[in-house]
């Protein structure tokens, strides 16, 4: 089944993908506000009677965005994503998480393990084996929160944006310090990872999420960026049905 609109709700914002010719052609981030989905369905002339396939834990904001545009199946469950899960417990796994390895692995040139890393507000670092299965990952604060709680749980340090790469050089304020830890953090892991998940073996990476092209830069090949691969999966996991 080939979906109109797939969609992406998340804890804050939700994205939308129109579906044309069986790929995604327009992308749309939007708040929860029901005036800016009416504003979005008139700019992409969606009606009624339009197949929408929708993933989120967020059961409410799925219940109201039903009622608003019609016919909507939710992705709420692992089981109905054509993914293998090589984990201990996969109903508590993440949906985006999956679905984007899911994505991936129609880029992926060889049945060998990669890394799909999502980085939003938490930099989510993910495994996909060599079997094409998801096998877990790791999860650390994304930018952002990094900064927030530098804020939050200190008596000086100030909060700073994150907005262009960072070189790998000291930082000669207190600002540029933390630019600096919290970028390297995040290029660390993903760089540590890549060789740790799996012997030594230097996997490719497939990054995807609102900070990614500040990382691209930074992650030596092979990497490649792919900036909606959730989407993506939700379309592959809606044309799995019969």
């Amino acid at each position: 089944m080939t979906p109109d609109v797939v969609v992406d709700i998340g804890n804050s914002r939700m994205k939308w993908g129109l579906v044309e010719d069986g790929r995604i052609a327009d992308v749309a981030n939007l708040n929860f506000d029901r005036e800016s989905w009416v504003r979005q369905g008139l700019a992409w002339d969606l009606d009624q009677g339009d197949c929408w396939f929708i993933a989120s834990v967020n059961r409410p904001v799925f219940d109201r965005l039903k009622k608003t545009v019609g016919d909507a199946t939710h992705i709420e469950s692992y089981r109905q994503i054509p993914l293998e899960l090589d984990i201990d417990t996969p109903e508590s796994v993440g949906l985006d998480r999956v679905l984007a390895c899911l994505a991936a692995k129609k880029y992926a040139q060889v049945r060998e393990p990669f890394l799909v890393v999502q980085a939003g507000t938490a930099l989510v670092i993910n495994l996909v084996n060599a079997a094409g299965a998801f096998a877990g990952g790791a999860i650390i604060p994304g930018s952002a929160l990094m900064a927030k709680s530098l804020r939050e749980h200190t008596a000086q340090l100030p909060e700073v944006v994150i907005d262009k790469p960072v070189a790998p050089v000291p930082g000669r304020t207190t600002r540029d310090a933390i630019r600096t830890g919290i970028y390297w953090a995040s290029i660390g892991a993903i760089l540590t990872l890549r060789t740790g998940f799996c012997d030594s073996e230097v996997l490719p990476v497939f990054l995807t999420g609102g900070d990614a092209e500040l990382l691209l830069g930074s992650i030596p090949e092979p990497v490649r960026h792919i900036p909606d691969l959730v989407l993506e999966g939700i379309l592959l996991a809606a044309e799995a049905r019969p």
